[in-house]
């Protein structure tokens, strides 16, 4: 006998991205706790290597898992509990070293949308590149853009980790770049942060002998994500005054191209929608400075749209998140009840 709850619609949907960091390594059943606290319907996990424990944490919290093979390196997942009528794995080596996964979900047909589209990024970084980058992140977001718009009359999201920063956001830059001066200081840096070795003349400057922390003191999670940068940055740190008008003058520098693509695309920012005044940032965990990590849906879409936040930042989950990756998740719930 057919239950009477086959045919109800499906009241809410909550969607999220989360940059699990290089893998996961042996942080997974921090990202898992992240992951089931947050209880999203469906969820685009970037960075992936091994494959394996993504299909363990989708057996354990009860989702479909979906694995996406880049060209090169840094792989993409999705889980989800929502019914997949379809699902690619767009791979583009001439275009980008990464992938996007693409899933259509099935929403049922007395859903106020029958089915939803999602497809994840992955933007390349390469800040040290400063904005040589840009036409890359451009170029692989014209990419996924292309095959979400195939399908026009189906409402999509593109989410996850873009590498960029939205107009009119700011930046906690000298914070964390203090930060990682003080790291550098103490030789923390000089295997993981830095692109090329430090000259012997630097070395022997007084403001790199002063230790101010110990190794033991950093956390794998910072040591992991923490950004290559030319050697000669951190010097220049040391004589730049901290404070907003720094803040201000780096933020002016950082790349935006790529979000400012997609708002002219005529995509919506969801978290900008919710909360268009706050700082809401993504990312690093241990000192959060930048939102980088983004849900954006079409104008259709995002008239359902019923929140928007970034995850993991409540009292309890905060250090399980700050254990588990550099990025905070983002989550986006919509109203799926008929009108």
């Amino acid at each position: 006998m057919e239950s009477s709850h086959a045919h109800e619609p499906r009241p809410s949907l909550r969607l999220a991205t989360y940059n699990i960091l290089a893998g996961g390594g042996d942080r997974w059943p921090a990202i898992e706790e992240v992951v089931g606290a947050l209880n999203p319907d469906v969820i685009a996990l970037q960075e992936i290597e091994d494959p394996e424990p993504m299909m363990q944490m989708a057996q354990h919290l009860g989702y479909q898992p979906f694995f996406g093979a880049a060209p090169r390196f840094r792989h993409q997942g999705l889980l989800s509990r929502i019914p997949v009528a379809a699902w690619r794995n767009h791979q583009h080596p001439e275009a980008w070293p990464r992938n996007s996964i693409e899933v259509e979900l099935d929403l049922g047909p007395l859903a106020r949308i029958p089915r939803l589209s999602v497809h994840t990024v992955h933007l390349t970084a390469a800040f040290q590149r400063r904005g040589r980058s840009e036409p890359d992140r451009l170029r692989e977001l014209g990419a996924i853009r292309h095959h979400a718009e195939r399908a026009p009359r189906v409402p999509h999201v593109i989410m996850g980790d873009f590498n960029s920063m939205a107009p009119g956001d700011g930046i906690h830059a000298t914070d964390f770049l203090g930060l990682l001066s003080e790291w550098r200081r103490s030789g923390i840096l000089d295997e993981v942060g830095a692109l090329g070795s430090v000259p012997a003349s630097v070395r022997a400057m007084r403001w790199w002998r002063d230790p101010e922390v110990s190794s033991s003191e950093v956390s794998e999670v910072a040591r992991a994500g923490i950004p290559r940068l030319p050697w000669l940055v951190h010097p220049l740190i040391e004589m730049v005054p901290r404070g907003e008008g720094t803040d201000a003058l780096v933020a002016a520098l950082m790349p935006r191209a790529a979000v400012r693509s997609m708002t002219a695309a005529g995509y919506v920012d969801c978290l900008r929608v919710t909360d268009p005044g706050s700082e809401s940032f993504t990312c690093p965990t241990y000192l959060p400075a930048v939102r980088i990590d983004y849900i954006f849906a079409t104008a259709d879409l995002a008239k359902l749209l019923a929140g928007c936040r970034v995850g993991a930042q409540e009292d309890g989950l905060v250090e399980v998140a700050k254990r588990a990756s550099d990025h905070f998740p983002v989550l986006a719930d919509f109203d799926l009840r008929p009108a």
